[in-house]
């Protein structure tokens, strides 16, 4: 009975990893993509959670737009392109985005530069484990991964 206890426990984290993991590349995926769209369409672009697809609002585990921003409003207006939305599943875990100035979202300029918005994505109790991961967006707007 043991052993049973000790594979299920394996398991549970093995497949915790998994999920983790393909968030976080889900994530640097969509940031990297945002970032090289603002530079070669020399535009601001905004990435961002939203819940009705226009507007940057709601939870960071639902659905994440990508989108270019012309007048930098966080708002999908007339004239701008919406480029990627991606429609999380159901088991995502709670995701958090922490930025400096407190910001939602994240935005590039056409530089590539973060647009004043320097923070990281971790999972909402990701503090209570010692292998978890943040995903960290620079300044410079440069994505990379690092332990907590």
């Amino acid at each position: 009975m043991l052993t049973l206890a000790i594979g299920v426990s394996g398991l549970s984290q093995w497949l915790q990893y998994q999920t983790e993991s393909s968030l976080f590349r889900s994530l640097t995926h969509l940031a990297t993509f945002a970032r090289t769209r603002a530079i070669k369409d020399n535009q601001y672009l905004t990435l961002c959670p939203s819940a009705d697809k226009t507007s940057c609002n709601g939870p960071w585990n639902k659905t994440i737009i990508v989108f270019n921003d012309s007048n930098t409003n966080e708002r999908v207006d007339n004239g701008d392109v919406l480029y990627r939305v991606l429609s999380l599943p159901e088991t995502t875990p709670c995701l958090l985005w922490q930025a400096s100035l407190g910001r939602h979202y994240l935005q590039f300029k056409p530089s590539g530069a973060s647009n004043g918005t320097a923070g990281h994505f971790r999972l909402c109790d990701a503090i209570h484990n010692s292998n978890s991961k943040k995903l960290v967006i620079g300044l410079s707007g440069r994505t990379s991964l690092r332990r907590f």
